[in-house]
Order: structure tokens, then C-alpha cells, then sequence
């Protein structure tokens, strides 16, 4: 069989390069036959696709969405603290403004 990387190896690549049917070189042949099987199970694992990221990619990531969620936490302590105190402003102005009136 010709090192041709597009074709993976298969009992029927290996019997059309040898111009043999499927069917003789498993009923003729069976010794290469088993080692076909042995070899296209070897290298089906290793044809697996890529994962998309990289460990260190996702490792990166995470961090940064971790440093990122640390982040909002502040902001929403910050927002939180500035309600309550715009809160008791208004409920002051608020009773000002009932004496005022009155």
C-alpha cells in the first residue's frame, strides 16, 4: 500500500492496492488480515478530531472569568453600599420636605 495519508488503512484499501477482492485477502490471507484490523483500530484512535482548546487556552479562560466575577462582586458591594446610603438620603429629604409642607 502506497503511503498515502488521505486514505486511512482498511481491509478494502489494502485489497484494492493488491488488486484482490475484500473478500480473498480475509478468506486467503486471514494472518493479514487480523494485522489490517490491528492497525486500522491503532490508528483510528489517533485520527480523533482536535479538542478546540488547548488546556492552557482553557486554563487562561477560566482565570480570567474568575478575576472577572471578582470584579462584578466589587462593583455590586460598591452599588449596593451607594443605594442604601441614596436610600437614606431620600427618606430624609423626604421627611424635610413633609415638615416643610406643613
Amino acid at each position: 500500500m502506497q503511503s498515502d495519508t488521505s486514505e486511512r488503512i482498511s481491509i478494502a484499501a489494502v485489497a484494492r492496492e493488491a488488486g484482490l477482492s475484500n473478500a480473498t485477502v480475509h478468506n486467503r490471507y486471514p494472518d493479514i488480515a487480523e494485522r489490517v484490523r490491528a492497525l486500522h483500530v491503532k490508528t483510528s484512535r489517533h485520527q480523533t478530531k482536535p479538542l478546540p482548546d488547548s488546556t492552557d487556552v482553557l486554563q487562561r479562560k477560566l482565570k480570567e472569568a474568575r478575576q472577572a466575577i471578582k470584579q462584578l462582586k466589587r462593583d455590586l458591594v460598591k452599588s449596593q453600599s451607594i443605594n442604601l446610603r441614596l436610600a437614606k438620603e431620600n427618606e430624609q429629604l423626604t421627611v424635610r420636605l413633609k415638615k416643610v409642607s406643613q
